[in-house]
């Protein structure tokens, strides 16, 4: 058995005739331009791929991949989704590409791919859709949790299914727009600092009980002139190892393997070299290499115009499946530049009234008359892409927006308003689709979930504890 780190989240396994890639992204870049591979794969690397199965564990760009994909198209592998509340995965996979064999698998449910190849799949989150996933090939067990945070109930069955870890992949910095895309917000400052990511990945880790823990997931610079700033909170896979070697007082190690490095259990471990204290040099060389694409990017904006049917169809067919207690009693707004006419529009959602308006305003010190509670201002190109390709719950994640809080109440209806576009997009709303026979059976293989949400809600939102501490 063996298997190789790829990018960022994307690991291959082999064993005999079995090939599995899980969460192919290995070429471009993802979420317009913002998100690069870091440290890249070499072509040579990527030409090796050959998977005859892939899992995808959920449905963001940087696992779910479309020019990734393209390239190993031609080996026809099997395509591996989890079986989650929503149908979409499965349904723009039949649309986008030329796959002959989908696969969808219940939650704790062992698959078998190859001769002593077996994959489980544990889905976690009813709101964001994600997945950590068990391979266990040749008496080797992997677990790869990636960017799913599972913790409680919903952790301990996998502990007691799988029993042993030898290896341990999972996610250590920042992903969402909170709080690092809040205007005046100072991330070192949060709850969702660098050190914080650390000490999530550390006590997950030492949760599991590992044998190895190897920081991963995470691995991606921001390029974009907008985002680029984000560069300063990346707790990069050194910092992790150091700061778990400080703490440590087991057996358990903590590896660091970048692009390219792998294991296999007749030769033991290959791992390359990367200096990360470099990253400011290696961003600035990167800057450069896509110099080219990233201004044609910031070009094909500069040209479009905000397309406002796109604005209304999309947040009035939003608001008409919001009802008690899944609604909105509040007003924000996006706020948008078109760059052709040198126009600002506020384009206004009004929860209470389940309207839309949209509206032209000088300037920015407007957006204070509307008795808004919040503002998230965006690109032309992003909000015309959210609107028509319905993905508001994707984009959050390229970090290409800020959000102004304008209310006393405004964290509290951003954070219930992104929840809600969250079940909009993954077929959980209206709330009559979460009681569909599909969504009723999965829940019930998920039932430890609803003592996993109170548990959070008491110690996280109650007690005021840090994420880091639902490990422990």
């Amino acid at each position: 058995m063996k298997f190789t780190v790829i990018s960022h989240a994307c690991l291959y396994i082999e064993y005999l005739n079995t090939r599995l890639l899980i969460d192919p992204w290995f070429v471009g870049s993802c979420y317009w331009r913002s998100w690069w591979n870091y440290p890249e794969p070499n072509l040579d690397l990527i030409s090796s791929l050959k998977p005859t199965h892939i899992y995808i564990s959920h449905l963001h760009w940087d696992h779910y991949h479309g020019p990734s994909l393209r390239k190993v198209q031609k080996y026809q592998p099997e395509i591996i989704f989890p079986k989650h509340f929503n149908k979409r995965m499965f349904g723009d996979c039949m649309r986008d590409f030329n796959f002959r064999k989908i696969t969808e698998i219940d939650h704790g449910k062992t698959y078998r791919i190859g001769n002593d190849f077996n994959i489980t799949s544990y889905q976690f989150n009813p709101v964001v859709i994600d997945s950590s996933i068990v391979i266990e090939a040749n008496n080797v067990c992997l677990l790869n949790s990636n960017d799913s945070k599972v913790f409680g109930l919903s952790l301990n069955q996998i502990l007691s299914n799988h029993k042993k870890f030898d290896f341990v992949f999972r996610s250590h910095s920042s992903a969402g727009p909170i709080p690092h895309c809040i205007r005046g917000a100072d991330p070192n400052k949060s709850d969702r600092s660098p050190s914080d990511y650390c000490d999530d990945f550390i006590n997950f880790g030492k949760a599991t009980n590992g044998k190895y823990l190897i920081p991963f997931a995470s691995s991606h610079i921001y390029l974009h002139p907008k985002t680029k700033k984000y560069n300063a909170y990346y707790s990069n896979p050194e910092m992790v190892k150091q700061k778990f070697e400080r703490q440590n007082n087991s057996d358990q190690i903590c590896l660091m393997m970048p692009s390219g490095s792998m294991w296999s259990k007749e030769l033991g471990f290959k791992k390359t070299n990367h200096d990360y204290s470099q990253i400011e040099k290696h961003i600035e060389e990167a800057t450069k290499k896509y110099k080219d694409k990233i201004e044609k990017t910031l070009i094909r904006n500069d040209n479009l115009f905000l397309k406002k049917s796109y604005f209304h169809k999309y947040y009035r067919k939003f608001l008409q499946t919001t009802f008690f207690p899944l609604n909105l009693f509040f007003k924000f707004a996006f706020l948008i530049k078109e760059e052709p006419t040198n126009t600002l529009f506020l384009c206004i959602i009004d929860g209470k009234k389940k309207k839309t308006c949209l509206l032209k305003i000088k300037n920015e010190k407007e957006i204070f008359q509307y008795q808004l509670s919040f503002i998230i201002k965006t690109s032309t190109e992003i909000f015309n892409d959210c609107n028509k390709k319905i993905m508001h719950n994707t984009f959050a994640a390229s970090k290409l927006l800020e959000i102004i809080l304008i209310s006393s109440k405004s964290h509290k209806d951003l954070n219930k308003y992104l929840t809600l576009v969250d079940f909009y997009e993954n077929d959980c709303l209206p709330i009559a689709k979460f009681f569909s026979k599909r969504n009723v059976l999965i829940f019930l293989r998920r039932w430890r979930e609803i003592i996993d949400i109170f548990c959070f809600i008491y110690l996280i939102k109650i007690k005021r504890s840090k994420i880091s501490k639902l490990w422990q």
